[in-house]
């Protein structure tokens, strides 16, 4: 659930602003609609807005503030502006609901490796392995992601985790010289 959240084809809607627009005016007549609000908040996240999708999400957590996938896109939200720390915490309440996450297990690994807790990153990604998650996969979702945004340097990044993973993956290894080249 929250990587099809995460993973959302916002690029394939026509006119973002304007859905963005659609959706707040919908909102007016019923700002408790969470199916409304989940879009908003991915559309804002799509378009770099993290601030204001933080803003949105802490909406859907108020109308139900014991759902697991919310408390996790929240952590996201985090993750993506680089509050590591928030999003650990985010991440923890959710898996404390639902410790069966295994998505939610292989963000919290990625958040505590970008602040250097390796030892904890590595137990969060073992909980991701162990519930049967692919991170290899995640790695590449989340680098054609980040390209499709526009996010050169973090689809770099993501490219290059993939790669580690496995090594013979060639047309990886292409995308990592290509968005080399383009970024400079």
């Amino acid at each position: 659930m929250l990587r099809t959240a995460i993973f959302m084809k916002i690029n394939e809607i026509d006119n973002l602003d304007e859905r963005r627009v659609d959706l707040r005016s919908e909102l007016i007549f019923n700002p408790d609609n969470r199916m409304v609000l989940k879009e908003l908040g991915a559309i804002l996240c799509f378009q770099k807005k993290i601030d204001d999708a933080i803003d949105i999400y802490k909406k859907v957590l108020e109308l139900d503030p014991k759902n697991a996938e919310y408390m996790a896109y929240m952590g996201y939200l985090y993750y993506e502006k680089d509050g590591f720390i928030e999003a650990i915490e985010l991440f923890n309440k959710a898996l404390d609901t639902d410790p069966e996450a295994p998505f939610v297990y292989f963000l919290l690994g990625n958040a505590y490796s970008r602040i250097g807790k390796v030892v904890d990153a590595i137990r969060a990604y073992d909980l991701a392995i162990f519930l049967g998650f692919d991170i290899y996969d995640a790695h590449v979702e989340f680098a054609v992601k980040y390209e499709r945004m526009g996010r050169l340097k973090k689809a770099l990044k993501e490219y290059i985790a993939a790669y580690e993973i496995d090594l013979r993956d060639e047309a990886v290894k292409e995308k990592i010289d290509f968005l080399k080249k383009k970024i400079g």
